[in-house]
C-alpha cells in the first residue's frame, strides 16, 4: 500500500513539474523579441545654413569658407559657352582688350565652386583690384604685363594656372583643346582649388565687409523691365526682367538681337540685380584695358526697376551706396555688375 502511495505521488510531482516548466526556454537559447520597440519621433538635427554675403540668402553651411574665390573666365566668342558659371554667386564684367570683355566670376568660399569651371584666362588689373577689394582667392593662368606687376603687390591669394606648383589644381579639357585651342581649354574645380588653398595655408575668411546689404528698400522710380548695356564699341550686353522669377536673363547682344547667355550644360545665366559701374577706363601698356576704379556714379536695375546709385573702392572694400551716400540695399539674390567706360553712360537703354 505505501508503495502504491509514493508511486502515487511521484507520478503528481512530475506532472506539477512538467506543466510548471512548459514554454520556457533554457538559458542557452536566445530568447526572441516578440515586440519591436517605438521608432523615434526626434527628427535628426540639421545645422541652420548660414547668409551668404554675397547674396543674403540662407545657402551657406555653418563651418564652411566664406573668403570669396574670383576666377577668370574667358568671355569671347571661342570662350563660349562655358563650363559652370552659372553657378557664381556674383559676375563681374568689363572690357580687357580689343573690345572683347571677360568675366570674374566670384563664389562666397570654395566650396561654392563647382566641379567643373572655365575656361580659366589670364588675370587683368581691374578684376585683381576688385577682387582685392573683396578680400579674396584670385584665380586665372597667367595675366597681362600690367596685371601680373598689380598681383606683386596685391594683398589676394594668388593661384596662378601657369606657376608650376599649381597644376593640379586645373587641367586641359581634350575635347575643348582639339576644337577650340589650348588657350581655351584650361579648367578648375572647387576640390582642386581647396587642396591648393589648404596647402598654401590661405586664410579660410575676411575681413573685408560685403558690398551692400540685403534688405526691403525703396524699389526706384526708374524704367527696369530691361537694361542695354554698351560694354565696348564691339561688345554690348543686355538684361530682360521676369516678373514671375523676378531674375534677370542675360543676352549677349542687343535687346534686339542678342541670344540668351547659355553654358554647355543648357544653363541661361540669370541675376536678380544689375549694377553697372560707370568708370573711367584708360589704355595701361598699348594693348590692355583698365579703369580708375576710385569711385563713381552707377545705376542700379532690380525688381523691374531702376535707380541712380554711387560706389567707390579702395584695397580693403568695394561700396556701393545710394546717392545720399547710405549703404545700398539690394533684394536677396545674385547681382551681376557690368563696369563700362564712363562715356558708355549716354548709350545704356533701360525700358
Amino acid at each position: 500500500m505505501f508503495k502504491s502511495i509514493s508511486f502515487l505521488v511521484c507520478a503528481v510531482m512530475m506532472l506539477t513539474l512538467s506543466s510548471c516548466n512548459k514554454g520556457v526556454v533554457p538559458d542557452s537559447q536566445p530568447v526572441e523579441q516578440t515586440t519591436k520597440p517605438a521608432p523615434s519621433t526626434t527628427a535628426p538635427t540639421v545645422p541652420a545654413k548660414a547668409i551668404n554675403p554675397l547674396t543674403g540668402l540662407a545657402n551657406i553651411t555653418p563651418g564652411q569658407s566664406v573668403r570669396p574665390v574670383c576666377v577668370m573666365i574667358g568671355n569671347d566668342d571661342r570662350s563660349r559657352p562655358q563650363a559652370g558659371i552659372d553657378k557664381a554667386d556674383m559676375f563681374v564684367e568689363a572690357e580687357t582688350e580689343g573690345g572683347i570683355t571677360r568675366i570674374m566670376t566670384v563664389f562666397a568660399g570654395v566650396s561654392r565652386v563647382p566641379g567643373k569651371l572655365g575656361p580659366i584666362r589670364s588675370a587683368r588689373t581691374p578684376f585683381i583690384l576688385i577682387a582685392e577689394s573683396l578680400g579674396s582667392v584670385y584665380c586665372h593662368a597667367g595675366g597681362s604685363r600690367a596685371g601680373l606687376n598689380v598681383l606683386k603687390t596685391a594683398d589676394v591669394g594668388n593661384i596662378d594656372a601657369l606657376y608650376g606648383i599649381n597644376n593640379s589644381a586645373f587641367w586641359r579639357d581634350a575635347g575643348l583643346r582639339n576644337s577650340k585651342g589650348l588657350e581655351y581649354s584650361m579648367m578648375t574645380s572647387g576640390e582642386r582649388l581647396n587642396t591648393r588653398i589648404k596647402a598654401f595655408k590661405f586664410s579660410q575668411k575676411t575681413d573685408n565687409p560685403s558690398p551692400f546689404a540685403f534688405g526691403d528698400k525703396k524699389s526706384g522710380s526708374g524704367a527696369g523691365n530691361s537694361v542695354q548695356v554698351k560694354m565696348s564699341n564691339l561688345q554690348t550686353i543686355s538684361f530682360r526682367y521676369d516678373a514671375g522669377s523676378g531674375l534677370y536673363t542675360k543676352i549677349n547682344g542687343t535687346l534686339s538681337s542678342g541670344t540668351e547667355h547659355k553654358t554647355m550644360d543648357g544653363a541661361i545665366l540669370k541675376a536678380t540685380n544689375i549694377i553697372i559701374m560707370y568708370d573711367n577706363k584708360y589704355n595701361e601698356d598699348g594693348r590692355t584695358i583698365s579703369f580708375r576704379l576710385n569711385n563713381g556714379t552707377g545705376l542700379l536695375v532690380s525688381g523691374g526697376k531702376s535707380r541712380q546709385i554711387r560706389w567707390s573702392r579702395s584695397k580693403g572694400s568695394l561700396k556701393f551706396t545710394e546717392n545720399d551716400g547710405s549703404k545700398l540695399m539690394l533684394p536677396s539674390g545674385k547681382a551681376y555688375i557690368c563696369l563700362t567706360d564712363l562715356s558708355n553712360a549716354s548709350k545704356t537703354v533701360i525700358t
